[in-house]
């Protein structure tokens, strides 16, 4: 049975809005190291040319309430352990490390159900946003791990293309890496930040706005990260960052 969105004017103090108002200042961004991914098997792309990489998370500390993007990698799946050895820090400890508690968070962010990304979020109680066309593809056996992507419908917000969340806070569809990927613009005073997550695998990719084949949900979606990339390259000047390249990416106007 497919899920039944919740309106996200029925989840507290961060509301949607038609258009985006300006925050005096841009929020705090927290980013947090997750896990670290220690292996990749055989058939994965980027097999030849791996070396670990971190996953990342973020803590916006929005006036409204803060807002998580992303949960890190879940932990008892044996397949997700064989194949990836991923050394995984508990989301709700990397919280009290920034002194943030679980009823602190009021919305979380999926920039897309990949297990590296969505295996923490049952850890919390808040609404989860997330692009129907993401959620639809996550259906898909060998999409994720379905445990972990599970969003129970009272939390489930089901996006479709760009929305403002809270003031000065958007969602941008970025398709190309999944079908539903989605980037997180935060505009304040004249800065922008996009969290532009898997958006980009390496900060190079961003910089030149070429995807690279092993980032791509598949060949078909290559000119849909192309212009993914172009679109946040085209936000400029901004600072980005990425799910798993440690570098905070400049793009000048």
């Amino acid at each position: 049975m497919s899920p039944v969105p919740v309106p996200a004017a029925s989840w507290g103090t961060l509301t949607s809005r038609l258009l985006p108002v300006a925050l005096s200042t841009l929020p705090q961004i927290d980013r947090l190291v997750l896990a670290t991914v220690a292996t990749v098997p055989e058939w994965h792309p980027q097999h030849d040319t791996f070396e670990p990489f971190p996953v990342h998370a973020w803590l916006i500390r929005h006036p409204d309430g803060a807002i998580l993007v992303d949960t890190g990698v879940g932990v008892g799946n044996q397949v997700i352990d064989e194949w990836y050895h991923p050394r995984s820090t508990s989301l709700l400890g990397a919280l009290a490390g920034v002194g943030v508690a679980p009823s602190d968070i009021s919305a979380v962010v999926m920039s897309h159900l990949h297990f590296d990304h969505c295996g923490q979020q049952g850890a919390l109680a808040t609404p989860v946003y997330v692009q129907a066309t993401e959620y639809e593809a996550a259906q898909t056996p060998g999409y994720t791990v379905p445990d972990w992507a599970a969003i129970p419908n009272d939390r489930l917000r089901l996006v479709h293309g760009d929305q403002v969340i809270a003031e000065g806070i958007s969602l941008l569809s970025t398709p190309g890496h999944t079908p539903g990927h989605q980037s997180v613009l935060l505009e304040a005073a004249g800065e922008r930040v996009v969290i532009a997550a898997q958006c980009a695998f390496r900060a190079a990719e961003l910089r030149t706005g070429e995807p690279v084949a092993s980032n791509l949900n598949d060949e078909a979606w290559e000119v849909a990260a192309r212009g993914s990339l172009q679109r946040l390259r085209a936000l400029a000047p901004l600072t980005a960052h990425l799910s798993h390249d440690p570098e905070i990416v400049a793009i000048e106007g």
